[in-house]
């Protein structure tokens, strides 16, 4: 991964490191293109996020996912073969065959995917977007930090949200009558509560516990879970409908409620916990196709809200974008 490029032309920029950039990024690079990703963030990965916290490790977001499509399998396929990901569990409740889909999870943590992808790649973190414009046929990028990156196409990935007012900045008429759809697409808000337990946690040996109560719908122990080597440190998911109506309120508040919300399911108790807050999680109503694109401006818009809530949906939107930004080029 190059962090050290500013400035420079490539044949495609992504705007997004998620999985959805970076599928995008690698497809695209792999049939020759010169391609740029940029990130907002400090790390790789989205909503794929791994972090410590008292000598714990934790994925917070996005705690598995699962294979479906042959074209994913095969990327799902050099992964495991290379050591980045391996099988958590498999559950036949919902699933299509009798065996249960794999739960594949990073080798120690979620983000190990994206920093697989990011390895051969041109990528810049912490470079948050302020200015798109459209010069000369060439699209001009410019970041809070004062960079300016140039592209003859440009892919954006982010939440789509966040993508619509980047573009917006473009004073360009970029979705013409779509525009309004894709602006009526919205997310699920998310909030995870990071605890550490005073010792062993108790939950089923495959260390994840589904629940149906108004406060919580998901425990994970990250230690069962084989990423958390010394620590029992577990991952709380809130319902959506918790996480909306307690967005505003203090972390003291809304941590402690999700605590004492899996107190009945636990054998220890909580040492210390943090909270994180997700803005953009699943998509209620996501566009109906795999990506978006306006070709006479060499622009596409890709991710979870075209792709669907998965992180596989998400995946194949940027694949997909990545191809039919190929035939374009071949065709023009």
């Amino acid at each position: 991964m190059s962090v050290e490029k500013q400035g420079t032309h490539s044949d495609v920029l992504i705007i997004g490191a998620g999985i959805s950039g970076l599928l995008c990024a690698t497809e695209l690079q792999r049939s020759g293109k010169r391609v740029c990703v940029l990130d907002k963030g400090r790390g790789l990965g989205g909503r794929m996020a791994t972090r410590r916290m008292a000598g714990g490790r934790l994925d917070h977001g996005a705690q598995f996912f699962t294979v479906r499509d042959a074209a994913f399998q095969r990327y799902v396929d050099e992964w495991l073969q290379a050591g980045v990901i391996r099988e958590w569990f498999r559950h036949s409740q919902n699933d299509s065959n009798a065996a249960g889909h794999a739960r594949y999870c990073g080798h120690s943590g979620m983000t190990d995917v994206a920093k697989y992808l990011a390895r051969d790649l041109e990528v810049h973190c912490s470079e948050a977007v302020v200015s798109i414009v459209r010069v000369e046929h060439r699209w001009q990028v410019k970041t809070q930090v004062g960079h300016t990156f140039i592209a003859d196409q440009l892919v954006v990935t982010a939440p789509l949200p966040q993508a619509l007012d980047l573009l917006d900045s473009s004073a360009l008429d970029y979705a013409g009558a779509d525009l309004e759809a894709l602006r009526a697409v919205r997310y699920d808000r998310g909030l995870a509560t990071l605890a550490i337990l005073d010792g062993a946690s108790g939950l089923p040996a495959n260390g994840h516990l589904n629940l149906d109560g108004p406060v919580v719908n998901w425990i994970a122990d990250n230690q069962l879970k084989g990423i958390s080597e010394q620590v029992t440190a577990v991952t709380i998911h809130a319902t959506s409908q918790f996480a909306a109506a307690n967005w505003e309120i203090s972390d003291a508040q809304r941590g402690a409620a999700m605590c004492a919300a899996i107190e009945p399911y636990l054998d220890a108790s909580v040492r210390e916990y943090s909270c994180h807050r997700w803005g953009f999680t699943l998509a209620v109503n996501p566009w109906p196709a795999p990506f978006y694109a306006n070709d006479s401006l060499q622009l596409m818009l890709a991710g979870d809200a075209f792709g669907g809530a998965r992180i596989e949906g998400a995946a194949l939107s940027g694949m997909a974008a990545a191809q039919h930004l190929l035939l374009s080029a071949s065709l023009q």
